[in-house]
């Protein structure tokens, strides 16, 4: 581009996007923190000067990838959650979307989200927010099931944050009892018919 014409919104947006999942493997490899700005400009393929253009600093760059990722999850489940089906299979659905995003980004996930607990307030919300997003999304379902009668009256708040982390360990088991698709389909049994015999 031209030096003098402003990127708009949408290129900057998509040019962030390219930038950061040129990085993002430099990360998982060498750590967050041991990542310079230097070093993420050159694995991107840019001057340093231009990184400072999109990200400020390397903690925006992992605010980025949060919410980044949490957006395509959150729109994958609200295309789900509009369709003409029962509540209770678009729940199943979600989680399923869940779980593969989860699966997708396995090793950032872990190497990430330990580094995303040390950033300052303002950045955590930023995250916080996304994540309560979905978590809104996911207790809609939950209370349209209550009133089409597929689920008893709970916490539906409560229920979204268990049911969105029991996906959590079917990933990152060291002890799995099936493929994740398995185990997250018994899970969803465990969390909508209990353990209890009816």
């Amino acid at each position: 581009m031209p030096k003098g014409i402003p990127l708009t919104e949408e290129e900057q947006e998509k040019r962030r996007h390219e930038i950061f999942h040129k990085v993002v493997h430099t990360f998982v490899k060498k750590g967050f923190q041991e990542t310079s700005m230097r070093e993420i400009a050159e694995a991107a393929g840019i001057g340093k000067s231009t990184l400072y253009d999109y990200f400020k600093t390397k903690d925006d760059i992992l605010v980025y990838f949060f919410q980044d990722q949490l957006n395509d999850l959150t729109e994958a489940a609200q295309r789900i959650a509009l369709q003409n089906i029962s509540a209770d299979e678009r729940l199943r659905q979600v989680m399923k979307v869940h779980l593969e995003f989860l699966q997708a980004n396995k090793s950032q996930f872990m190497n990430l989200s330990l580094e995303a607990q040390r950033l300052k307030v303002e950045s955590q919300k930023k995250i916080q927010d996304r994540r309560h997003a979905f978590q809104d999304l996911v207790r809609a379902l939950i209370e349209e099931g209550g009133r089409e009668g597929a689920f008893r009256k709970v916490d539906s708040l409560l229920a979204a944050r268990m049911l969105i982390n029991t996906m959590v360990p079917i990933v990152f088991t060291s002890r799995p009892t099936g493929t994740s698709q398995k185990m997250m389909e018994e899970t969803m049994d465990i969390f909508l018919k209990g353990l209890q015999v009816c």
